[in-house]
């Protein structure tokens, strides 16, 4: 794979290529974007291109034994830092550990490339050391730290690095790919490392679960407040489901709103528009978007142990207008 093969986010890569080419390159960079959309594998081609024994400058072969290394995760100048076996954050200790290098010659290449994916782990002891080693990097070391969100790495971090903002990638960019089924590139959502791991069966399940719940939400009557109930209990009880299953209800309350809008092209559950456009015809957009905003309030409601179940019962009520009056 060469810099030429690499798919999407192609203005950011031009701008990386150049300061490569003018052997101007910044010593400390980041690459904020989703999960998925090329950031680790755009960083690691920097690592190649900045050690490559063939290639012209600013650009790497994929060939020489420096890039196959680097690929491998074996080359003695090119240092993956990332979250440990059973830790939650990347510690002071694994920071220490790599600027210990940093007054050290290359042991092979021309230079040491320093990577840290994903860099919001970071615990705030290991930021605090990481600064030391961004405010007078060496000419020969070179700093990247990979993450899903910028404003979550320190303020005085960010102002010692380039950032780059990665985005999803199109539809067309994740079919270059290889992904053909349309379905799944749409449930991508711009991410081809999620293109790859989608469980399309698995995704169908629980969709069907979901969208049950999403019908009976905003159409039941007041008899069938129980059955709502039921339903909401179903979803709520696998714990180690549950974040997904917010997750397909956001999409298809998301597709619902395109549909009421009249984008089809947005939606996403492409197989499933009929039902979708009967839930259209059912619900306002304004109680859509009151939903929404209580999925938010179930995301950050579960960095905390709260009762799931109640949470979906709560959401239940929040979806269906009749519900809602005759509780009120």
């Amino acid at each position: 794979m060469t810099f030429d093969s690499f798919i999407g986010n192609l203005k950011i890569v031009d701008r990386l290529r150049a300061k490569l080419r003018a052997e101007r390159f910044p010593h400390g960079l980041i690459f904020s974007g989703p999960e998925g959309v090329g950031k680790h594998t755009c960083a690691r081609m920097i690592a190649k291109a900045l050690n490559c024994t063939k290639a012209a400058t600013g650009d790497f072969c994929g060939e020489c034994s420096s890039c196959r290394r680097i690929d491998s995760g074996t080359h003695p100048d090119v240092m993956t830092i990332t979250v440990e076996e059973e830790a939650s954050q990347i510690r002071i200790a694994q920071v220490r550990q790599m600027l210990s290098m940093l007054d050290l010659k290359p042991l092979e290449g021309e230079s040491k490339v320093f990577l840290i994916d994903p860099a919001d782990l970071l615990n705030p002891e290991a930021s605090n050391a990481l600064l030391k080693g961004l405010e007078e990097p060496p000419e020969d070391s070179f700093f990247i730290l990979v993450t899903v969100n910028v404003h979550e790495l320190l303020l005085t971090v960010r102002s010692r690095c380039q950032v780059y903002n990665f985005t999803p990638l199109t539809l067309e960019e994740i079919r270059q790919h290889g992904v053909s089924g349309e379905l799944i590139a749409r449930w991508s959502q711009g991410s081809i490392g999620r293109a790859l791991s989608l469980d399309l069966t698995r995704l169908h399940k629980e969709r069907e679960l979901v969208l049950d719940f999403l019908e009976m939400a905003v159409s039941a009557g007041e008899d069938q407040f129980q059955d709502l109930l039921a339903l909401s209990a179903d979803l709520s009880r696998a714990k180690q489901d549950f974040d997904d299953r917010m997750t397909i209800l956001s999409v298809l309350i998301g597709d619902v709103l395109y549909l009421k809008e009249n984008i089809p092209g947005k939606v996403i559950n492409i197989d499933v528009v009929e039902r979708l456009a009967r839930i259209a015809g059912a619900v306002s957009g304004d109680r859509l978007i009151r939903m929404s905003e209580f999925l938010g309030f179930i995301a950050s409601s579960l960095k905390n142990h709260v009762n799931r179940q109640m949470l979906t019962d709560t959401l239940a009520m929040v979806s269906n207008e009749t519900i809602s009056l005759w509780l009120s």
